[in-house]
């Protein structure tokens, strides 16, 4: 019995419909897999964080304040889209802050005879970089000629909202609060050759000479007191310390230092 073979043109026919038909299947188990997740590696998924879906800021109306402030421009910082946990330390400081403004001039206001040379003033950086949301809010004081600054900042993850520590932060940037302690230490608690500062517990005269005696001592003092006095924000992609350096000799001497708001960018 004559056996029937296939045509040439047969099975080219099938090798084509096969062709086809694995490219299909191959292109639904594609999909199957990139729809469920399987093999996607989602840490490098980049979403594109727009600002103003976080974050306002919004002129503070201070009506009648002119028998006591000559100048006041100030701005507040509205959080949305936020955690109410991420945010609630931020806000909280920012409307002490700002209540300030009112009480200082409750306090006066009554005042005869009262000279309104004070003013007020806010200051606000902000900055998205890596979905960090990373936010500086200074309010600057000129009251009765005495100049006051304070600073508060927070830094959210807006992939997990997370509100960044400094720990969180300096291990994100390879920095240690030792490194950043000795540095402090050099720049901002050295005092020159014949001046003189008075120990905060001993009262005893200290030279430079006794503060370069006591270096180990000052910067694990530093350390121990780093997140009190010292808050860490993103400012052109960069870690950025800012911190007030009368507060950083005032843990070591009873000296009567002028307010200096200190912004330091680490490289």
């Amino acid at each position: 019995m004559k056996e029937k073979v296939m045509s040439e043109k047969t099975a080219k026919m099938l090798v084509i419909v096969s062709a086809i038909f694995l490219l299909l299947v191959g292109f639904g188990l594609y999909k199957l897999f990139d729809y469920q997740g399987i093999g996607k590696d989602n840490s490098s998924k980049r979403i594109n964080y727009d600002i103003k879906d976080y974050v306002d800021t919004v002129p503070v109306v201070f009506n009648n304040y002119g028998n006591v402030y000559n100048s006041i421009n100030v701005s507040r910082v509205n959080l949305k889209n936020l955690k109410e946990d991420s945010i609630k330390d931020f806000i909280y400081e920012e409307d002490e802050l700002i209540s300030y403004i009112t009480s200082y001039y409750n306090e006066i206001s009554n005042t005869n005879n009262y000279t309104n040379d004070n003013t007020v003033s806010s200051t606000i950086k902000m900055q998205i970089n890596n979905a960090i949301l990373s936010i500086y809010y200074e309010l600057d004081f000129d009251l009765d000629n005495n100049i006051m600054k304070y600073v508060i900042t927070t830094n959210i993850d807006l992939a997990t909202g997370k509100v960044l520590t400094n720990d969180d932060f300096l291990m994100k940037y390879n920095y240690t609060k030792k490194y950043i302690a000795e540095k402090l230490y050099e720049e901002d608690l050295l005092i020159n050759e014949g001046q003189i500062v008075i120990d905060k517990n001993t009262n005893i005269s200290l030279t430079k000479s006794d503060i370069e005696r006591k270096k180990n001592e000052y910067i694990d003092r530093i350390i121990s007191e780093f997140d009190n006095i010292i808050k860490v924000y993103i400012e052109n992609k960069s870690l950025t310390l800012v911190y007030n350096k009368r507060d950083l000799r005032n843990i070591f001497f009873d000296n009567n230092f002028d307010s200096e708001i200190i912004v330091r960018y680490l490289k």
